[in-house]
């Protein structure tokens, strides 16, 4: 059992370590910016501030990591990948002609 989860763990870091720094930048920042708000929340809470304010603050949390935050920065990162390394996304390299082309 224990074994399954080292190889997982030791698989997700490999991952994360092979990717571009771009698409590392956007995640980390989204999983900061999530981190932040429920610790906003949290003191909120610990400092018994008005209900209204508490009920705002979790429709915001839920807005941002409800499905279509956690596509659009999916989107994000999957625009900014580079694979041959001309600093185009290849998602943005269009050639005249090319019928394969997005």
């Amino acid at each position: 059992m224990f074994e399954k989860i080292k190889k997982l763990i030791v698989s997700a870091r490999n991952k994360v370590n092979s990717m571009s720094p771009k698409i590392m930048a956007v995640i980390v920042g989204y999983f900061i910016a999530v981190v932040l708000l429920v610790l906003t929340y949290y003191a909120a809470w610990m400092l018994w501030l008005d209900k209204i304010f508490m009920s705002d603050l979790l429709a915001l949390i839920r807005e941002v990591i409800g499905p279509a935050m956690v596509a659009f920065v999916t989107f994000i990162a999957t625009s900014l990948v580079d694979k041959d390394g001309d600093g185009v996304p290849d998602k943005f390299e269009k050639k005249v002609g090319d019928k394969n082309a997005e």
